[in-house]
């Protein structure tokens, strides 16, 4: 006797992830991989219909089984008329019973009466099981793929839980490929925590070559905990040092972030144009894109100020990006390649690329001076020159002296503090947590995560990383053994 096909039962609505996730759920948690997917439509989602479609083959490639995915005319449906709509899934699912399929039904996307709908259908057609994947702040993850969200955000409602009768889903253990090792980007190390998570691993340690440095929990909020001595080498890592200033990159937790946010919100206020500025170590340390990231600074869509740099804090970024290494006959990827510092500026170049991307202006007093002189005069010369407020985001005591001393005709500088000791716990999002175990892989050069005989590597320098490796935010990763995850991110 053959295998028992199987069959997935769902509707599209206006989110094509909604319909996709619940599909790769099963196929990564359950290992339950459809061989026929159909979907019911209408005429407001054609554009989706497609983007699921194309989502589904690439799932089928990455997981290297054919999957059939019916769209056909006659699982169109009229949204306004819910009668026909739950004859036609009644009729579907039936079907595929008395053809001997296993059959699964997913209700996640569509309307509220849809789901209801389509519940009854498959508890009268015999459906096998019936899955609802609940997300958690659903606005903030809209559009978003399974592996691009922390996993402890996703529940996948079965019909048990569902309906109070028993469905035929199992449990089972997770299948890994060859662990191999792959090229990978900020946003994908997400896939890499919600494999953890999958596995039921919450707690491993993270180590720069066998010298432990911190270890991490995975629960509702994240824990990252930094051991109390660390013991680096200067030349190849930064040494501790460099090691707080990854943690304040990546982190971005800061004592008066919430006055910087009311300071900005009064300024706003006051009818004239705002623009923010940053010194170079608040570009090293990532703060406009936490503050690209803030709800608070959007209207409609649209950021409520402007972003102004100063040509000396780009003049300061490229001195430092440009710092090798000797060669030497140390590890062969550090040999020649840029410093600890030089990686931390090269943070720096990014963000001030991100914000060149967003139309940022440019502060150039051309005054005969230099550092953080040069940098307060840019800035008091552009507030001047647009008749507007300009805020610099500065850490360093005298940078901020400097801005001070010169801050008429609009020029406010603003010093940050961050919050860091060593032996500390940082408590995260997930997201905080991906971006330090970024931070800290290409600042440090490499960076392990180890639970029992379980060892991923990453790396943030090799021989040959450029800067186009910089600007994507791209690492290399080894030892993984889901490359499919990755190939579906793709």
């Amino acid at each position: 006797m053959g295998r028992e096909k199987k069959a997935y039962v769902t509707t599209v609505g206006t989110s094509p992830e909604a319909v996709f996730n619940p599909i790769w759920y099963l196929a990564e948690a359950y290992s339950w991989i459809p061989d026929e997917v159909y979907l019911l439509w209408n005429e407001e989602v054609i554009e989706e219909l497609s983007r699921v479609v194309e989502l589904v083959e690439r799932l089928s490639r990455a997981y290297g089984k054919e999957i059939r995915v019916h769209s056909e005319v006659s699982l169109k449906f009229d949204e306004s008329d819910p009668v026909s709509f739950r004859e036609l899934a009644l009729k579907l699912v039936k079907g595929l019973k008395e053809k001997g399929y296993e059959v699964i039904v997913d209700i996640t996307p569509g309307r509220k009466f849809m789901s209801a709908l389509l519940l009854g259908a498959s508890l009268a057609g015999g459906a096998d099981e019936v899955t609802y994947l609940h997300l958690e702040d659903f606005r903030r993850y809209l559009g978003k793929l399974l592996f691009e969200v922390p996993m402890v955000k996703q529940r996948l409602f079965r019909k048990k839980e569902l309906t109070g009768k028993e469905g035929k889903l199992e449990a089972r253990r997770r299948e890994g490929q060859s662990p191999s090792r792959f090229q990978v980007t900020r946003e994908d190390l997400m896939a890499l925590l919600d494999s953890l998570y999958l596995d039921d691993v919450r707690r491993f340690q993270l180590k720069v070559g066998n010298q432990p440095i911190g270890s991490v929990h995975l629960g509702g909020r994240a824990r990252l905990r930094i051991n109390d001595y660390i013991e680096l080498d200067k030349e190849l890592h930064g040494g501790h040092t460099m090691m707080k200033e990854a943690i304040i990159a990546g982190m971005n937790t800061f004592r008066n972030w919430g006055e910087l946010k009311n300071t900005i919100e009064t300024l706003l206020r006051s009818g004239r144009p705002l623009y923010i500025g940053f010194d170079t170590n608040a570009l090293m340390f990532r703060v406009p894109s936490k503050m690209l990231n803030e709800e608070a600074f959007y209207e409609r869509g649209n950021l409520r100020f402007d972003f102004v740099y100063s040509d000396e804090v780009a003049l300061e970024i490229g001195r430092q990006v440009n710092r090798k290494l000797p060669y030497s006959q140390g590890p062969r990827e550090y040999s020649n390649q840029p410093t600890p510092k030089a990686r931390l500026a090269s943070l720096a170049l990014v963000e001030l690329e991100r914000l060149r991307s967003l139309g940022v202006e440019k502060a150039n007093s051309k005054r005969n001076a230099q550092g953080d002189t040069k940098i307060a005069l840019d800035y008091k010369s552009f507030a001047e020159e647009k008749h507007a407020n300009v805020l610099v985001v500065t850490f360093d005591e005298r940078a901020y002296a400097e801005m001070e001393a010169v801050s008429h005709s609009g020029l406010l500088p603003f010093r940050l503090e961050w919050d860091f000791s060593f032996g500390m716990t940082f408590e995260c999002t997930w997201e905080e947590l991906r971006d330090t175990i970024y931070t800290l892989a290409v600042t440090l050069g490499e960076l392990n995560l180890h639970y029992l005989e379980l060892h991923y590597e990453l790396h943030g320098i090799w021989r040959g990383k450029n800067m186009e490796d910089w600007k994507n935010e791209r690492l290399k990763l080894s030892g993984f053994e889901y490359g499919r995850v990755l190939e579906v991110l793709r």
